[in-house]
């Protein structure tokens, strides 16, 4: 995968960054339970702000000029952030079960799933103990990504951005910053 590449080479830590996100007036649009065992909550999130990566002053994107379509951006390249200082993390095992469930789904469900803002799929977020991951669509127009790329960036993500490198999780930002995914400590995503 494309992303792979630049994870590597562009892995930073954004020193004292603070892993919570704001979600004002939150509203749980939909909730499910995913994976072979049910045991991955999956939701679908509305917040009357822009959500931004953590440590990044990121506009929504306006890429009007290309359209209306729908636009695949599976095996994006994406920079890794870890936030430091350590502690407070999710255990990579917990994120661990994430990647599982997504892995099932993309085999059992589909390969992709969409991000579109016209039905408020645009924050997308999965929790399973002590990890909490979420997706975000920055444009104001559907993206559809894979369920294997997001399952890749977890595995990446959760064991390479913990306490023995001086990190509590970290995130991936579209090199274009169309999207980015998150991952923390269960419920950090506050409203």
């Amino acid at each position: 995968m494309q992303f792979f590449t630049l994870i590597t080479a562009a892995l930073t830590l954004v020193a004292g960054a603070a892993a919570e996100i704001t979600c004002e007036n939150r509203k749980t649009l939909s909730s499910s339970q995913i994976g072979q065992d049910k045991n991955v909550q999956l939701q679908h999130v509305h917040c009357s702000n822009a959500i931004k990566p953590t440590g990044e002053d990121i506009q929504l994107r306006d890429v009007e000029f290309l359209g209306k379509r729908q636009t695949n951006v599976c095996g994006a390249t994406c920079n890794t952030n870890c936030f430091t200082p350590s502690g407070n993390g999710p255990n990579p095992y917990d994120c661990q079960v994430i990647q599982d469930a997504l892995l099932y789904d993309s085999q059992n469900v589909g390969p992709l799933f969409t991000m579109d803002p016209a039905a408020n799929t645009s924050l997308i977020v999965m929790q399973y103990a002590s990890c909490e991951t979420f997706i975000v669509n920055q444009t104001n127009r559907t993206l559809e990504y894979c369920r294997s790329d997001w399952a890749s960036l977890t595995e990446y993500i959760a064991f390479n951005c913990q306490s023995t490198q001086n990190a509590h999780g970290g995130n991936c930002v579209a090199s274009d910053q169309q999207w980015f995914v998150q991952y923390v400590f269960s419920s950090l995503l506050r409203t």
